[in-house]
């Protein structure tokens, strides 16, 4: 059997320092947690949850999507409910989702997810919506969130916001 040679040997023994910091001193990181938990921010102009949405003739000849009854509650018996945004200028096509769960509700799992709508802008296009039909069993009443994701695909989805609303039994929302 061969000797080891004299420097491998030596590394053996005297294991070599690291420049690295030691695992009881991690790196501090930014913090920026929770900032997909707020309402999403930057590219959108204006972004509210409402009863419908109308396209209208804008300012520069274009048409504009625009929130009709906005409000953060919804009756058990509405047929839809939606997600109306302006945006920013863009330069690119891309994608805004929204993922509908369910976070607190009497008879279904916490952060049921409901379902995803989406949407395709184009670089012309200065607003939008998504939406969610009432389930076939009624919207269950209690806690709803919308989680904002954009993306070019399904592949490559950011959350990037989220928006809270409420179901009330018919007779209390507004």
């Amino acid at each position: 059997m061969k000797a080891l040679p004299p420097f491998l040997a030596v590394l053996l023994v005297f294991p070599c320092f690291s420049l690295a910091q030691s695992p009881e001193d991690p790196p501090s990181l930014p913090d920026n947690s929770g900032f997909e938990d707020r309402p999403p921010e930057g590219m959108f102009t204006s972004i509210v949850m409402a009863h419908g949405q109308e396209m209208v003739m804008g300012s520069a000849r274009s048409f504009q999507i625009v929130p009709v009854k906005p409000t953060k509650t919804f009756s058990a018996d509405v047929p839809e409910i939606f997600v109306v945004f302006s945006l920013q200028q863009h330069d690119s096509e891309f994608k805004v989702y929204g993922r509908w769960v369910v976070e607190r509700s009497e008879g279904v799992l916490p952060n049921h997810i409901l379902g995803t709508d989406a949407m395709i802008l184009m670089t012309e296009d200065e607003s939008g919506y998504v939406s969610m039909k009432r389930p076939k069993s009624g919207w269950p009443i209690g806690d709803y969130k919308v989680e904002i994701l954009i993306g070019t695909g399904s592949h490559d989805m950011s959350k990037i916001g989220t928006l809270r609303f409420q179901v009330l039994p018919t007779k209390a929302s507004s």
